[in-house]
């Protein structure tokens, strides 16, 4: 797998990609506690304003038979500093990367020509540091990827029980 060359594809493609083996790291330990396999795969992703480059995927299995696959989707996401998607034979979830707190927009107001403190409202609660959320559909809440959510949307896009 080529890693991405700062110079042609940004430096966010070498963020992007790190943090994407790191998380793989994570769910290889994951799963290997659960008795499951996984197999490294690449993705070649064509990002607008980028050069090509790879990107790491896996694929889980159990049995030799396949549940699930993770696959990068690209580093420039809207409201996120990118994407990876947890796929099965039943569903899709995304996966996104925070940076720090939740982005938030600002605001400043200005009375008889002068400025007041300016303020910010997070655009989404419960983004507290670096790393991989989830997004609860019906109330659109983050949860930041651990072991147990994982285990549970590996579930729910498999249907195989742990």
């Amino acid at each position: 797998m080529a890693e991405p060359k700062t110079e042609d594809a940004g430096f966010s493609a070498v963020e992007y990609v790190q943090r994407i083996a790191t998380f793989l790291e994570q769910v290889t330990a994951w799963c290997g506690e659960q008795g499951l396999t996984v197999e490294r795969g690449a993705v070649t992703l064509n990002e607008e304003l980028m050069a090509r480059y790879d990107a790491p995927s896996l694929y889980i299995k159990k049995d030799g038979a396949s549940l699930a696959r993770i696959m990068p989707v690209g580093s420039k996401i809207v409201g996120a500093h990118g994407r990876v998607d947890l796929i099965g034979r039943v569903a899709r979830h995304a996966f996104l990367f925070y940076v720090g707190k939740s982005p938030a927009f600002s605001t400043q107001t200005v009375a008889s020509g002068k400025s007041r403190i300016p303020s910010s409202t997070p655009m989404r609660s419960g983004i507290d540091r670096d790393g991989w959320y989830w997004i609860e559909a019906i109330v659109r809440r983050p949860k930041r990827v651990d072991e147990s959510l994982f285990l549970d949307l590996l579930t729910d896009v498999s249907d195989y029980e742990f």
